[in-house]
């Protein structure tokens, strides 16, 4: 019912403007009242993702509806201008973590010139590890951030990947030469061809931290909002659940019944407790 409700305020408000902005051949989508919020969340979506995808559509959507403008991106992946679609597979992966957290500096400069004084940092799966190491590597200089919601967070370390490769696929991730091209599974694409940089990038990197390292790391009020029945990062909850004592400004949440994308009714509960969250 909530829902259906905020569909027919969306679709019948006159004041609520959008727009496709760009800027250094990215894209994003940028969501305001006629009259500009105070506040805005910058919204990122997850592995080979984008800025329509349903959860982040959704949440801008209901953001807006309490007063928060936002600006969803596209994660170039090395794509000039990269469409609203899940990156393909068949290309030569060439992008890193580094050159998608200097895309999020980009987009947050775009938020400050706009002259919010609350902003709020939402990742989703990977793009919710990507948004804590990006807080981490610029945290002197975002003044306005209000806190980071975390939803569904990835939690594999480097560790973690190096025994699931070696494990799974006979490879010591290790010994990859990050001047190489390897054909190997990567973010969800089997036998994708990839950089060695590319792929030690996402999973062996000193470079960035594991939510793990990354959560014990920072100084933000951090909200993480997970699944019971997430299939994709299923002990993310218990991972959290043993840093609270050491990360006191971090609150976390399950969803009972809900998946990784929070799909269906569950997501009236997802933005009941961001709402509840930011009116703290």
């Amino acid at each position: 019912m909530k829902n259906i409700l905020l569909t027919i305020l969306i679709l019948f408000s006159s004041s609520a403007s959008s727009d496709t902005v760009q800027q250094n051949n990215l894209n994003g989508f940028y969501l305001t009242d006629e009259i500009k919020s105070e506040s805005i969340a910058l919204l990122l979506h997850g592995t080979r993702g984008h800025k329509n995808l349903e959860l982040i559509s959704s949440l801008r959507e209901s953001l807006i509806d309490i007063g928060i403008d936002s600006l969803s991106i596209n994660l170039s992946y090395g794509i000039k201008n990269r469409n609203d679609d899940f990156l393909p597979c068949d290309i030569h992966h060439q992008h890193t973590v580094k050159d998608s957290l200097e895309e999020i500096r980009l987009w947050h400069d775009f938020v400050n010139q706009k002259g919010y004084t609350k902003v709020y940092l939402i990742g989703h799966s990977r793009g919710a590890v990507d948004i804590l190491n990006f807080y981490l590597n610029v945290s002197d200089n975002l003044v306005n951030l209000e806190s980071i919601f975390l939803l569904a967070p990835i939690i594999d370390s480097d560790y973690d990947n190096k025994i699931n490769y070696q494990t799974n696929y006979n490879v010591n991730i290790e010994s990859i030469d990050i001047k190489d091209n390897i054909k190997i599974n990567f973010m969800g694409c089997e036998n994708a061809l990839v950089s060695g940089k590319t792929f030690k990038s996402y999973y062996y990197n000193s470079e960035t931290k594991s939510l793990s390292d990354a959560l014990k790391s920072s100084t933000a009020r951090t909200t993480i909002i997970t699944g019971s029945e997430d299939q994709i990062t299923p002990d993310t909850y218990d991972l959290v659940q043993d840093l609270l004592s050491k990360n006191k400004n971090i609150k976390l949440f399950k969803i009972d019944g809900a998946d990784h994308f929070f799909r269906d009714f569950y997501f009236d509960d997802l933005i009941e407790i961001i709402s509840t969250e930011v009116e703290k």
